[in-house]
């Protein structure tokens, strides 16, 4: 078959700001969204619940992707390429911020499988897919926060600090992706693929247990945007949020 449609893959894409940035991809009418989630399961009753407010309910596509999972990542990087031959976007969506009741070691460990390992391994797995394809506006987003930033965290007197929100084990998290995005940024450049960190921002979903200042919605236009709109090579290797942070990496 031939796709004519940008073909874009998003991890975690079955429940909140995923789902969303799945949603508003969809409904462009200009892209073919492969929908991750861990389990066949969750990925295809996504795809139902999507297709309601897709255009063309054939682009959409459930993809099984555990991030923790190189077994299920290689399966779906074949699955790609079998069904493809090729991937234009990428977005590692795909993340958890705690681990409740656990050891501060595996506290530590299950966030940073899933934050730096999963995205790490994700790459590496669907590069060959990316550069194969012959798209004009090759892009990887990876989906961080503004916890992240090491000047965020240590700003006297700033609602996001450290004193306020602690969690130096997500914070961490979320600065080890900082660097794997500036180090690709620069390692693809001359290939073309922009890569690209978004912050979506404090939204309102299962993974900040319903709190936030935001709707999922308004979260997944900044990944939306980082993934389709402005110039890749001046924002290819940058981060980028609606609250316009300007503290630095």
């Amino acid at each position: 078959m031939t796709y004519s449609k940008a073909l874009v893959l998003i991890t975690g894409a079955n429940q909140g700001i995923g789902f969303a940035t799945a949603r508003q991809l969809a409904s462009s009418d200009k892209f073919h969204v492969l929908v991750g989630a861990r389990t066949a399961s969750k990925a295809e009753a996504a795809v139902q619940q999507l297709q309601s407010d897709a255009v063309d309910k054939s682009a959409l596509t459930p993809i099984t992707i555990d991030v923790t999972d190189d077994a299920s990542i290689a399966a779906a990087a074949q699955a790609v390429s079998e069904q493809f031959g090729h991937l234009d976007i990428l977005i590692n969506n795909a993340g958890i911020g705690q681990v409740p009741d656990a050891p501060v070691r595996e506290q530590y460990r299950q966030i940073f499988d899933v934050n730096v390992f999963g995205v790490a391994v994700v790459i590496n797995a669907l590069l060959p897919l990316l550069q194969a394809s012959e798209y004009t506006d090759r892009r990887i987003v990876n989906v961080t926060s503004g916890l992240g930033q090491i000047s965020m965290a240590g700003k006297k007197d700033y609602a996001f600090n450290a004193r306020a929100w602690f969690a130096p084990d997500y914070r961490s998290s979320k600065a080890a992706l900082n660097m794997i995005t500036a180090a690709f940024s620069l390692k693809l450049a001359d290939e073309k693929i922009a890569v690209i960190a978004a912050a979506p921002g404090f939204c309102r979903t299962n993974f900040t247990g319903g709190q936030g200042k935001k709707e999922a919605r308004d979260g997944a236009s900044v990944i939306v945007r980082a993934a389709t709109e402005e110039s890749p090579e001046e924002l290819s290797g940058t981060f980028i949020a609606d609250e316009g942070f300007g503290l630095g990496w």
